[in-house]
């Protein structure tokens, strides 16, 4: 497994799922080249949707693209991990992916137990979304080593944490990495990740193809360039609550699109658009008007 997958936004509009919009990036994203989708990870909103939500997404995204599919499966419900992994089954996913138990802080003997969990409900591989920011929780290269010696059956990381130095101690393991750090695509790449699960590739796809196309053929100043664009058009977003602005990213280069599922999250106001747009002229590129 490798490439470029997206950590799918998935939009609303007036308080519903916007399967219209979804359809169209999902159909915009696979002729960009991407690799596959993510969904239900923190790009998406993941844990906010019920399960009607993730089937009706899942839906929509398998009848417009013919992609690679990782489902992130987290919910604070097990009934709702599990019928997860059943759609994601049903759907043709070659994987499935979770954060670790959040909210109460677990120690090894829960992470043991809930990964341990996962592999008893699915055949499929089992990668950890490792995103210590948002979970309060780092699952680090020794706490995997300790897993898989124990018998617990991980075939990857998804990590997020933009640290180089984790990500080479879980490219040690044998296992496979994805880089989920837009910052650090092209640094992981160069020490042995196998792709990126991006939330950028929802905004500048062609891009991030572009950029793992010139890393594999050793066009390195090139790729370089590239990443430092996904860089600077990321950090336009980091001054705003959740992931609105990411969606309203591709709104201003792409096409008209939903936005988050409130009251969770909340939309970014004009003058915050705004705000993005002058953003997006000053690294010279032209947001839609």
């Amino acid at each position: 497994m490798e490439g470029i997958f997206v950590a799918l936004a998935i939009p609303f509009k007036n308080g519903k799922l916007d399967t219209e919009s979804l359809a169209k990036h999902v159909d915009s994203l696979t002729k960009a080249g991407v690799d596959g989708f993510y969904p239900f990870g923190t790009t998406s909103q993941g844990p906010y949707l019920t399960i009607e939500e993730r089937r009706t997404a899942l839906e929509t995204i398998m009848k417009h693209t013919n992609k690679q599919l990782i489902v992130h499966v987290f919910s604070f419900d097990w009934n709702e991990v599990v019928e997860t992994i059943r759609l994601a089954e049903r759907f043709g996913a070659i994987a499935i992916s979770s954060i670790p138990p959040i909210y109460y802080k677990p120690d090894y003997e829960a992470l043991r137990r809930y990964y341990t969990k996962l592999s008893e409900a699915t055949k499929l591989p089992i990668y950890i979304y490792n995103i210590p920011q948002n979970t309060g929780f780092n699952v680090t290269p020794d706490l995997v080593a300790k897993l898989i010696n124990d018998g617990v059956k991980i075939a990857g990381v998804k990590d997020s944490t933009g640290d180089i130095t984790q990500v080479m101690g879980h490219v040690r393991l044998g296992i496979t990495v994805l880089n989920g750090a837009d910052s650090t695509i092209l640094p992981a790449l160069m020490v042995g990740a196998k792709g990126c699960i991006s939330a950028m590739a929802n905004v500048l796809p062609e891009v991030m193809r572009s950029m793992f196309d010139d890393f594999k053929a050793g066009r390195l100043q090139s790729a370089m360039e590239k990443q430092d664009l996904i860089a600077r058009v990321r950090e336009l977003t980091r001054d705003y609550p959740g992931v609105d602005g990411y969606y309203k990213l591709v709104h201003l280069l792409r096409y008209d699109f939903g936005t988050v599922k409130e009251p969770y999250l909340r939309p970014l106001s004009e003058s915050e658009v705004q705000r993005l747009r002058d953003g997006l002229i000053r690294l010279g590129l032209k947001p839609r008007t």
